[in-house]
């Protein structure tokens, strides 16, 4: 069991001008956008599918899919980078996100639930020094949300 206070790795980015963050563990890697294959009848928060060096990659509008504003349509802008996720069927998940900002260290304590926070695929949020807040998502929860396990 992990104490409360260890360390944790997460991976932020930005969905229009929030920030947002992922546990590490689950990224398999970050990689630029590519050409987006649409898929006839899909959901709209599914951009469609990419070849990534041999493997199909079902993208994800992480935007879309969470409801909250973007920098765009990122099938017309090709730009936004791919958060690669493969999951327990070995199939490949892709989270369209903006940007990429980086890795950032923090302790497991830091990430507060919001007393309002009612969704599991919030982990909770962590305040920064600066005023800001970074919401940190759950991503096994989303994407057995998204129903892409089976």
């Amino acid at each position: 069991m992990e104490k409360h206070n260890s360390e944790i790795q997460l991976i932020t980015f930005k969905l229009g001008e929030n920030v947002y963050a992922v546990d590490v563990r689950h990224v398999r890697e970050v990689v630029s956008l590519r050409k987006i294959v649409k898929l006839p009848r899909a959901p709209p928060y599914i951009e469609g599918i990419m070849n990534l060096r041999g493997r199909i990659v079902t993208l994800v509008n992480l935007a879309s899919y969470l409801g909250v504003d973007g920098y765009g349509d990122p099938s017309e802008t090709n730009k936004g980078k791919v958060l690669i996720f493969t999951l327990d069927n070995n199939r490949d998940l892709g989270f369209i996100v903006d940007h990429v900002l980086g890795v950032l260290r923090v302790k497991r304590s830091s990430i507060e639930k919001p007393a309002s926070a009612t969704d599991p695929s919030l982990e909770g949020v962590i305040k920064t020094d600066d005023g800001g807040i970074i919401i940190v998502l759950n991503i096994p929860h989303l994407v057995k949300e998204l129903n892409l396990m089976n």
